[in-house]
């Protein structure tokens, strides 16, 4: 079994690895938000990326009340993730039962989920800020020093890989450019997995499962196949029919 600076280093090699295997953006903040749950001791991870207009877009996530938390904090414009992207920096908030003052109704939401305590990461290249990595934890105290920074490292080479992805790797591209592709990447892939489940009667989760399932076992990209899905030239059924 590998201790955990074995599974720290293995899981650093593999967001790194995307820059040069051209792994969808989804796929590679799924693996951070994993990742984190997996390492730093967080009990629910959200992912945000800032779209072209600044506003943060959820991108990944690992379960449902961490899911609703993080789409509270959008909807109401007040919380961790909201306060680390606009300040660029660290957000702690080591009891969420002190912190009324500072997130008046994303606190008491959170707890009403089961969290006592957040910090949100900065995502940042090149001293631009174009995310924010949110840990969720369900006991008051947060996370050590050593977590965090830990949690730093893997929001840093997720975020290097993210802007450097391309769907045409020869084409020069910029931060911005970059973003905005994986935004609208987690869009395709959110409207196929919107029709997987209401053609299947399946549930989300399950209907995103079966897509990236489809896509690996046929060894297809993740979005390649979404848009496939949308733009009707991959049949439903196929998705559908195949052994999950």
């Amino acid at each position: 079994m590998m201790n955990r600076e074995q599974q720290l280093a293995e899981a650093l090699v593999g967001l790194a690895d995307s820059l040069a295997d051209d792994v969808d953006p989804v796929v590679l903040l799924d693996r951070l938000a994993l990742n984190c749950l997996d390492l730093v001791g967080a009990d629910a991870v959200g992912v945000m990326i800032a779209g072209v207009r600044g506003e943060l877009r959820l991108m990944a996530v690992t379960d449902q009340r961490a899911a609703l938390t993080e789409f509270f904090q959008l909807q109401i414009d007040e919380g961790p993730c909201v306060d680390c992207y606009r300040k660029s920096e660290r957000i702690d908030a080591p009891d969420l039962g002190e912190s009324a003052h500072r997130w008046p109704h994303v606190a008491p939401y959170a707890r009403e989920h089961g969290f006592r305590a957040a910090h949100a990461l900065p995502m940042r290249v090149h001293h631009q800020t174009v995310g924010a990595l949110n840990l969720l934890v369900t006991t008051p105290g947060g996370l050590s020093a050593l977590d965090l920074h830990l949690a730093q490292a893997l929001a840093d080479v997720t975020t290097v890989a993210l802007v450097n992805w391309s769907p045409h790797p020869l084409r020069p591209t910029d931060v911005s450019s970059s973003v905005q592709r994986a935004v609208a990447a987690k869009a395709t892939v959110d409207i196929a997995t919107g029709m997987i489940a209401e053609y299947g009667g399946l549930s989300l989760p399950d209907a995103r499962s079966a897509l990236g399932s489809w896509a690996t076992r046929n060894g297809r990209r993740l979005t390649e196949v979404a848009h496939g899905l949308v733009q009707r030239t991959v049949p439903l059924t196929d998705v559908l029919s195949d052994p999950r």
